[in-house]
């Protein structure tokens, strides 16, 4: 029994086959379903178009556990996703079709519902001082970057190099900058995310305005509304895992500072620093950014009460002292590649754990 809803033209040449097989052969290849009802053979659409074609139908739902509902939907065939629901609640696919159909529906989503990796990432913002960056470049010789790339910034342009491990005594010269007063540690987050997701760390403030602004903030590049203006360090992440024990990582730095409010509109001057790179570096090796260099220049002026308002003496009672600095932000970006129970492997995780407890141990005692 065919439903009057199907209208198919075939051409076939079986011979010594069953009736079943026949069917089946027929079904398979032109995306029909099937079903004995009682001693007889009902063959209607795959995908349940009608009332009589929904009788020989079941429904199924499945609950993804690694891939978001919209996304599994987007990736079963394209004829068949018009016809798949999302419940965005239970993470589920809802599919109503044939058992033959349903069955093939779960082999494709069982495929690609696996567990992406997890990467967690270690980032080291540091700004130099104009000659804190001369003496980082010489001792390490960071200025033979491998790849040069442009950058949207006041000055200078960004380039990276990879290293395979930070030098051991790395640290030992970062400390001694810093105590000279020649560098600055802006940020030493840890983040993970899992591959393809993007991370963000942003350290810094927020001024509210009392007139709200446009700003690009959309998620298709549109303007928004907003009331207040971040300025610090911003840096969007997002790591995929390429195979291999090797990690691709986007990388969009943006370092900003606000400084006097304008005469005029009463808004703050926003200062930025930003680049866009993307890098293939292996499992632990580290991204050392650098070349985000900035130039200021703060004006103070003081003046005495009364006698710097008078018309013709008050410049005498008035002063002006203008300082310009020029800083130069180095980011240093490790990946790691997590174990499925997002852990580093054992002799990191022991090292990890000898460097925050040392932190808390008591001076003379070993942690």
């Amino acid at each position: 029994m065919i439903d009057d809803t199907v209208k198919r033209t075939i051409t076939v040449n079986l011979t010594r086959r069953k009736a079943t097989d026949i069917l089946d052969t027929v079904v398979s290849a032109y995306g029909l379903a099937c079903r004995q009802v009682k001693g007889i053979f009902m063959v209607s659409e795959g995908i349940p178009k009608t009332p009589s074609s929904y009788l020989l139908s079941d429904i199924d739902s499945i609950s993804t556990q690694y891939v978001l509902a919209p996304n599994a939907k987007s990736l079963l065939p394209v004829f068949l996703q018009d016809h798949v629901k999302t419940n965005p609640e239970q993470n589920s696919v809802i599919l109503s079709a044939p058992p033959d159909v349903l069955r093939k529906f779960r082999e494709d989503i069982r495929q690609f519902d696996i567990p992406a990796s997890q990467i967690m990432i270690d980032v080291l913002m540091v700004e130099f001082t104009d000659s804190g960056a001369r003496e980082f470049s010489l001792k390490w010789d960071w200025t033979n970057a491998t790849r040069q790339v442009a950058v949207d910034a006041p000055a200078g342009s960004l380039f990276y190099r990879t290293l395979v491990t930070l030098p051991d005594a790395f640290n030992a010269g970062l400390k001694s900058l810093v105590t000279q007063g020649k560098a600055r540690v802006k940020a030493n987050p840890r983040i993970a995310t899992v591959s393809g997701q993007k991370a963000g760390i942003f350290i810094g403030k927020q001024r509210y305005l009392s007139t709200p602004v446009a700003i690009t903030g959309g998620s298709d590049g549109s303007m928004i509304q907003t009331n207040s203006i971040d300025a610090g360090v911003r840096l969007d992440m997002t790591p995929f895992t390429g195979g291999e024990g090797e990690i691709i990582i986007d990388i969009h730095p943006e370092i900003s500072v606000l400084s006097a409010l304008d005469p005029k509109t009463g808004l703050p001057d926003r200062s930025t620093r930003r680049a866009n790179t993307t890098v293939r570096v292996r499992d632990g090796e580290t991204v050392i950014l650098g070349g985000l260099t900035q130039q200021e220049t703060i004006s103070t002026r003081t003046r005495m009460p009364i006698l710097g308002d008078l018309p013709l003496l008050g410049p005498l009672f008035r002063t002006t002292d203008s300082k310009e600095s020029s800083t130069e932000m180095a980011i240093f970006i490790t990946p790691r590649i997590l174990s499925t129970t997002g852990h580093l492997p054992a002799e990191d995780e022991k090292k990890l754990r000898e460097r925050f407890l040392q932190g808390d141990a008591p001076k003379g005692k070993a942690p």
